[in-house]
């Protein structure tokens, strides 16, 4: 089976027109291992007026405060381990 790949929009930005298999619902767990952020680790968001998955990735700037309305609309993806 072919592995669904992300396309990019004008902007330069990935996305996905369907979710990936394997990926869930993300919790905010999901993020960190042993305290630590997962840093290149992968997430998808769709918005409520998307009919799409924008692809994001854990950097060293990010902050739970910014995923965290996302995570409580049940808006953000992860890939299951």
């Amino acid at each position: 089976m072919d592995q669904l790949k992300p396309k990019t929009d004008l902007n330069g930005w990935l996305y996905y027109d369907q979710l990936p298999g394997g990926y869930r619902l993300a919790t905010m767990d999901d993020f960190h291992f042993k305290g630590n952020k997962r840093l290149g680790m992968e997430y998808l968001i769709q918005r409520g007026d998307q009919s799409y998955w924008e692809v994001h990735r854990i950097i060293e700037s990010s902050r739970a405060i910014n995923l965290k309305p996302f995570l409580d609309h049940q808006m953000v993806f992860v890939k299951s381990e």
